[in-house]
Parts: C-alpha cells; sequence; structure tokens
C-alpha cells in the first residue's frame, strides 16, 4: 500500500474515526467524574549541621550535609518513619502502601526536603504531611552520628509546615480525557488500516488489479436508492451517474478498435450487482452518440430489464425460444432511452436448455443484422452456467464488480469461469462507486419520483421494427 491508500482507507473511515475518538474522550470524561478528589499538602525541612564555630567547620558541616540529604530523602518515605505515623493517627494501611501517596523531593544543590502527601480528604493529607515531618526529624535525630557531647552531628528544621489544602489537585480530568481521545484514535485508525489491508470486498480500482490483468472500463458512480436507471440517464442528463455511463460507452468503443465488439455479454459473480442496470445505461449511452442498440434480457431466472424500462416483460426472449413469436414481434422499443429491448418474457419452467436453444443463436444472429450493438444481460455466471453457455454467442464479455458488496475471490472466480469459454473478458465495470465530492462540472441527480409520473407517459410500450432509425422511433 502507498502512503496515498492509507490516506484514502482513512478518508473512508472518517466516521468511524471521529465516533471512536469521541467515545474515547466521553469515556474518559466519565470515569474521571468517578473518581474522588485528591488533595495534596507539602511540608518542608533543611538539614542543617549542629555545630560550626569556625568557618572551616562551617565547610565541612555543609559538605558533610550535602552528602546526607538524598540519604535523608529516601528515609522520609521508609518504614522507619512511616510506621510511626500509622500508629499515631490510626491509619489503615500499611507503611508499603502510604510510602506510594508520599512525594519527597530533594532540589538540587540544596539541603531542603520536600515532604507531599496526598489523601481523599484534605484534613488527613494534612495530618500526615506534618506527622511525617516529625518521625523524619525524630529519625534522623537517632540515625545521626554523634558528637564528642553525645549530641547528633545534624538536625532538621521544619521551614514550612504542611497546610490544609484548598483546591484538589486530582483527578486530572482534562488529561484522562485526552488520553481516553488518544486511545480511541488510536483504535479507531487500526480498525480502518486493518480493514483496508484485510478486507476482501472491492471498493475502488486497484482492488481488481490486485486479483486480475483485465481493464477497468468503467466506474458507474451510484445513484441514490430511491432513483431509478431512468431518472439517472433522462431527468439527471449532467450527473456523475450518467457521465460515468457515457465514459464506459466511450472506453467500449476504445476497445473494439482492433476487435468485432458487436455484441457484448453483460454478467456478474453473483445477484444485486446491478449488471442489468448498468446494461441499460450503456445501451442508452451507446444510443445517445447515435448508434442501434439492442438490449437482450437473457437472464431467464431473474429478467428485469423490462421493468425497470417500465415496458412489458411477459413477450420476450422465452416467447421466441418456444416459436410463440418471432424476432420482430419480440422488440420493444423505450422511447425515452432511445433503445431497443427483448424482454426475457414469461418464466419458463427449464431455462437452461431454452438458453442452449439454436432458435437462441438465430435470435442474437438475426440481430447483428439490425443493430450497431447488441447487449446481453445475462444471469450472474457463479450462481447458473448460463452465462458459460451465452458467452460463446457475444463478441466479448463485461464483468460488472459491485463497490462494496463483490469480494476478490469472486471476481476471481468469474474470470476463471469465462476462461472455459472461447471469449475473453474484456473488462470490468465496477458499479456503485462512491463519488462523494462535488464539482461545477455535474449537477446533483434527480428525484425519481419527480420522473416518476413523466417517465410514465413518455415511455412507449409499442413494437419497433427492428432496424427502424431511433431518432424516428
Amino acid at each position: 500500500m502507498t502512503l496515498q491508500d492509507y490516506f484514502e482507507a482513512l478518508r473512508r473511515q472518517w466516521i468511524v474515526i471521529v465516533a471512536l475518538t469521541i467515545i474515547g474522550a466521553g469515556a474518559a470524561f466519565g470515569y474521571s467524574r468517578t473518581l474522588p478528589p485528591e488533595y495534596s499538602s507539602t511540608a518542608a525541612v533543611m538539614v542543617i549541621p549542629q555545630r560550626g564555630d569556625s568557618t572551616n567547620e562551617l565547610v565541612q558541616g555543609s559538605s558533610y550535609v550535602q552528602s546526607l540529604v538524598q540519604t535523608y530523602a529516601v528515609l522520609a518515605s521508609s518504614p522507619l518513619v512511616l510506621t510511626p505515623v500509622i500508629d499515631d493517627l490510626g491509619l489503615e494501611e500499611t507503611a508499603t502502601q502510604l510510602a506510594k501517596r508520599v512525594s519527597v523531593v530533594n532540589t538540587l544543590n540544596t539541603v531542603v526536603i520536600e515532604i507531599s502527601v496526598t489523601d481523599n480528604a484534605k484534613e488527613r493529607a494534612q495530618e500526615t504531611a506534618a506527622a511525617i515531618t516529625e518521625s523524619l526529624i525524630a529519625a534522623v535525630a537517632d540515625v545521626s552520628p554523634s558528637d564528642a557531647e553525645d549530641n547528633p552531628a545534624v538536625r532538621l528544621e521544619t521551614i514550612a509546615p504542611a497546610r490544609m489544602p484548598q483546591a484538589p489537585i486530582g483527578p486530572n480530568t482534562r488529561l484522562l480525557t485526552l488520553i481516553g481521545a488518544a486511545i480511541g484514535l488510536a483504535l479507531s485508525v487500526a480498525y480502518a488500516l486493518f480493514r483496508r489491508v484485510l478486507g476482501t470486498r472491492i471498493t475502488e480500482r486497484g482492488d481488481i488489479a490486485a486479483v486480475t490483468d483485465a481493464p477497468v472500463l468503467g466506474e458507474i458512480v451510484a445513484w441514490r436508492r430511491s432513483y431509478t436507471i431512468l431518472s439517472t440517464m433522462l431527468r439527471s442528463r449532467d450527473s456523475r451517474s450518467a457521465e460515468s455511463f457515457r465514459a464506459l460507452a466511450a472506453n467500449l468503443k476504445y476497445v473494439a478498435v482492433d476487435r468485432d465488439l458487436q455484441v457484448v455479454m453483460m454478467t456478474s459473480s453473483a445477484p444485486h450487482e446491478g449488471k442489468s442496470s448498468v446494461s441499460i445505461g450503456l445501451a442508452a449511452a451507446l444510443a445517445e452518440a447515435g448508434h442501434h442498440v439492442l438490449v437482450i434480457d437473457a437472464d431467464l431466472r431473474r429478467s428485469s430489464v423490462a421493468t425497470q424500462l417500465q415496458l412489458e416483460g411477459a413477450i420476450g426472449v422465452t416467447s421466441i425460444l418456444v416459436g410463440d413469436v418471432t424476432f420482430v414481434e419480440a422488440v420493444q422499443h423505450s422511447e425515452s432511452m432511445k433503445i431497443d429491448i427483448i424482454a426475457g418474457g414469461a418464466p419458463a419452467p427449464n431455462p437452461g436448455q431454452l438458453i442452449t436453444s439454436h432458435r437462441l443463436r438465430d435470435l442474437v444472429a438475426q440481430a447483428r443484422e439490425f443493430y450497431e450493438y447488441v447487449i446481453i444481460d445475462s444471469a450472474p455466471a457463479l450462481v447458473v452456467s448460463d452465462a458459460i453457455r451465452l458467452a460463446d454467442l457475444a463478441d466479448g464479455v463485461l464483468v460488472v464488480a459491485r463497490s462494496g458488496r463483490t469480494r476478490r475471490k469472486q471476481i476471481s472466480a468469474v474470470l476463471s469461469t469465462m476462461k472455459s469459454t472461447n471469449k475473453d473478458v474484456v473488462g470490468i465495470v465496477l458499479n456503485a462507486v462512491k463519488r462523494n465530492e462535488s464539482s461545477p462540472y455535474y449537477v446533483p441527480d434527480t428525484s425519481s419520483r419527480r420522473w416518476s409520473r413523466s417517465s410514465k407517459e413518455s415511455s412507449t410500450r409499442t413494437k419497433n421494427e427492428p432496424g427502424t432509425d431511433v431518432a424516428d422511433a
């Protein structure tokens, strides 16, 4: 993964990142509010040599005291000092536990020792700090060397008695909140990156390139669920979605420069990946460029092209294959989309046998005579074998993958399945790609509600003679 891929992974999961960061900060803030307040009381003592009648004695005493200050600082939190304090104040804790609440500091190059005690009660904090100071003074007198007169060589003098704390020093709500936010941010970033690295669903062009060398001919921008392919291509002609179909049509013509690509079969790995909508959108984009286009709904198990175009679906491919109607009689024209279609027809009990019928081959052959482009919408390749049989009738195969739904292994499986046919996969269409950024070159999609009434008025259900100019139909 490149640095751009990491940033893209974070951008896609920005909602999760923001949410977990806020949750982490909120949880830490709430936890800090449940903690009892902490008060701190501090006392200070100075280490003083007992005698210093001459300058030489003062210098020697000062050097001697400097060497003992660190020792006395350690002594302040030892059981020798703390045990008498516990006994005097009646504290229900051991010397080790009390030592965790005691902080002893010796400022650099001084003989001053500061003793701080934290406690949930400010009165007890002051009492404990004062008691430790007195106990330390007594302990130093006991352990210090004595002079010729049997007096301690050094003594401790209280220079700042313990005072009653005025405000609590903890808990540090701000620090805890920042730590909680940082933990939430770290977890969300890790989640986003792991999902990007370990994710199996295809979300962008690079995911397809990781599993196949087949080119991505188009990225169909997703439209809202309440919208239809009709409203997208007609009422929102300048939207990103409509323009992405035009780009697909243009790329298809570039692919067909050195090959005959008149009949294109559209398939996918599984249902609900949008192959029928892509078939209609591609056909409409080709028709908009002035080509005669026919869409054949060969997904006899779940036909949907006629429904999406608001045309009659009872007469179609199955009707032709069983001999009820002719090719000409089955063709319908969508005035709104300027394309011809042959619907799937009435449901058949044996769609697999109908797909292998010689009449289907004749149907495609007739379509070649009348149309510049024929789009065959087949069943998903990994669900049934219809796509494998239909591929022999086409000049090339397009595989539709739905962003955020199709898995990488499904694309690999489709390509492996299509290798058994004589037709190569000319490209892959990535459907339902999300594009949230705005641009002055595009306009928002128009709601299907506004289009539903006008589409019913403009769409026709009359049959059209094959080969008739779409501008005149």
